[in-house]
């Protein structure tokens, strides 16, 4: 079946910096499942930003919340807390990025109000910097958020941001299309 979501076609940075691998997008392609693709692309965004963690959240349009459905590197019950998160209310980072459709940057959560609640979990998971990315249909619908924890003040440069949107806009499309799949 070809891949009727996949749009973007050029994938290199300034000075010649290969964006994505063709594996890469082999396998977010070749995913069984919306929670595998996420899986992938929170391992890969860690690994290109040197995070110490990830995280990715499938978004329910119905209950208006996001689910941890990954995570990489997080002991298992530091997550337990988050259940099924609501994008209107919570002060996470990810539901801020799911309510405002755009990335969020925080450096250091210990200077970020809306973080206060969370302080605990940062600290005794161990980390001060958080970057959260939506990842939207092509129709600007939300369909879940990836976040890089970072061990020390988060300073992603415009290139390494680049690079984790675009790998958010092929994993959206992995989506997408497994979603057009299972429809027919």
């Amino acid at each position: 079946m070809p891949r009727v979501f996949l749009a973007r076609q050029v994938w290199t940075l300034e000075g010649g910096m290969e964006l994505l691998t063709a594996r890469f997008v082999d396998q977010l392609f070749s995913s069984p499942n919306e929670i595998m693709v996420m899986d992938q692309l929170a391992e890969w965004n860690r690994q290109h930003l040197d995070a110490r963690y990830a995280s990715a959240q499938i978004y329910d349009p119905t209950s208006r919340s996001l689910r941890v459905v990954a995570a990489r590197e997080f002991a298992p019950s530091l997550l337990d807390q988050f259940g099924d998160m609501p994008i209107a209310t919570s002060g996470t980072i990810c539901a801020r990025a799911a309510r405002l459709h755009a990335p969020i940057l925080v450096p250091d959560v210990t200077e970020d109000e809306e973080w206060t609640p969370y302080l605990s979990f940062s600290e005794t998971a161990g980390f001060d910097g958080v970057l959260s990315i939506p990842l939207l249909s092509k129709a600007g619908d939300l369909l879940g958020v990836t976040s890089c924890h970072f061990g020390s003040r988060a300073k992603p440069t415009s290139k390494e941001l680049n690079f984790v949107r675009v790998s958010c806009d092929f994993a959206s499309d992995a989506i997408a299309e497994l979603r057009w799949r299972s429809r027919y």
